[in-house]
């Protein structure tokens, strides 16, 4: 499938490699861009295309200000979303993972439709990211995969998208609500800040199915080596169900 996006689409959505007749789309962690899953292409199932979420605020949107509440920034993607022409699958990552869920209820709120299945990866349900992210914010901005040590600008840069997109955590205040559609919680084994039973709880987030995914590796281990993402996707994701 070759992604055609109108305009007002392309703002939001990026491309990030051709497959079948069904979308994923990405949502990145705090401080990043649609760029981080470009990795991603060459381990996704056949019938998958990749599309990533470009907030506001980064990379070729550096000049547009960043947005200041959760709830906002994901009815924005939820109206972007209104132009997809073809079945598309929810996955965020860590902030991302919360940017996906609430833009899953916005779909349902504005009557835009809803994706096939939600996937959050590396993040606490709903109800506890608040509190966790007001934790140790020092030491995450430090973890955070970014640009070179030996790019002040570009550090400085990140470390001020990094602020303002914990600042969206810090101040989101969950409705508790439930999306209608097949909810999988991918967790980590060497994730600190992500334990089995902290994936368990996403369960009551979601009336439809609902499962949990050990992955190897750390918190960031998803995005940076995919493998393990494609092959749960080839199985979860497959066209005969």
């Amino acid at each position: 499938m070759s992604i055609m996006l109108p305009e007002p689409a392309r703002t939001w959505l990026r491309p990030l490699g051709d497959g079948g007749d069904t979308a994923l789309v990405c949502f990145p962690h705090a401080g990043g861009s649609a760029g981080v899953f470009g990795s991603w292409k060459s381990h996704m199932p056949e019938h998958l295309a990749l599309l990533g979420v470009q907030y506001p605020g980064r990379a070729d949107r550096g000049d547009e200000p960043m947005s200041g509440q959760l709830q906002s920034l994901a009815q924005q993607i939820a109206m972007a979303l209104q132009w997809a022409r073809f079945p598309y699958v929810l996955l965020g990552h860590s902030m991302g993972a919360l940017l996906a869920y609430e833009t899953c209820l916005s779909l349902a709120d504005l009557g835009l439709g809803h994706p096939e299945q939600l996937i959050v990866s590396a993040s606490p349900p709903p109800d506890q990211a608040p509190a966790r992210s007001r934790s140790d914010v020092s030491s995450r901005v430090l973890t955070l995969p970014g640009p070179d040590e030996g790019d002040r600008e570009a550090r400085l840069h990140f470390a001020q998208l990094v602020e303002a997109d914990l600042r969206l955590l810090r101040d989101y205040e969950p409705t508790g609500r439930r999306v209608q559609v097949p909810l999988t919680c991918l967790y980590n084994t060497d994730d600190p800040d992500m334990s089995a039973q902290d994936a368990e709880q996403w369960r009551a987030f979601t009336t439809a199915d609902f499962r949990t995914q050990e992955l190897p590796g750390g918190h960031f281990s998803s995005v940076e080596d995919p493998q393990a993402v494609g092959e749960m996707l080839r199985r979860r994701l497959s066209p005969q169900g």
